[in-house]
């Protein structure tokens, strides 16, 4: 996901945010912060969710929270008393106010754009975006496996660079890849089994080069 918003290029691939001037560095928690505030905008993303999804299975105090929202407000000049692009919505949480243009072609009504990249989880198709994809219980998880053995942030599977790699985000029931417990990242190539706690899922990828010809059929009569 690459986009503008103001003078500044955000772009979730390679984890880089820009003014037109200059790099602006931000944590990897401001970032992923930001990020998900971008992704939901405009609507209000609850404390309680953000929390969820930036400190999964660790209790947290909820001045971390605020603390990471300052540091964006901070890099990206948004004064909290009048914002152009965080806004406060008063003992609840967040929301990312200001216009954006998408830089990668895609289209804004689409999230995904064209798919190219997709798990098959019990025959349905979950596509994946470039940059990262949560999978979670969570409804909110942009892969969302509605199963009791999976946590509410369970895993994320990172597309960048034309590759899909897959992370575990300290679940309890663990994600695994052809049978194979991850600890790391571990990419993903088209076919694999990945297993989130007990639901397994398969990954695609579609190429034009390996894509298997159109059946014939017989002609109906």
């Amino acid at each position: 996901m690459r986009l503008r918003f103001g003078p500044f290029e955000f772009d979730s691939a390679t984890r880089q945010l820009h003014d037109d001037r200059r790099s602006v560095h931000l944590s990897p928690k401001a970032f992923d912060l930001l990020q998900i505030l971008i992704e939901r905008r405009p609507a209000l993303v609850t404390k309680a969710e953000l929390q969820d999804r930036l400190w999964p299975d660790v209790v947290v105090v909820e001045a971390n929270l605020a603390n990471a929202v300052a540091e964006i407000r901070k890099a990206l000049g948004d004064d909290p008393k009048s914002p152009r692009f965080i806004w406060t919505v008063s003992r609840r949480g967040y929301r990312f106010s200001a216009d954006v243009e998408r830089l990668d072609g895609g289209d804004p009504a689409r999230p995904h754009g064209l798919v190219r990249w997709w798990l098959i989880w019990r025959h349905t198709i979950l596509p994946l975006a470039e940059g990262d994809n949560i999978v979670g219980r969570h409804p909110q998880s942009a892969i969302w496996i509605n199963a009791g053995s999976v946590s509410r942030v369970h895993a994320c599977i990172v597309v960048c660079g034309g590759h899909a790699a897959v992370e575990d985000r300290r679940s309890t029931n663990g994600t695994f890849v052809n049978g194979e417990r991850v600890t790391s990242r571990h990419p993903l190539v088209d076919g694999a089994t990945v297993t989130f706690g007990s639901e397994p899922a398969v990954f695609r990828e579609w190429s034009d080069e390996t894509a298997p010809a159109t059946e014939r059929v017989s002609p109906l009569r």
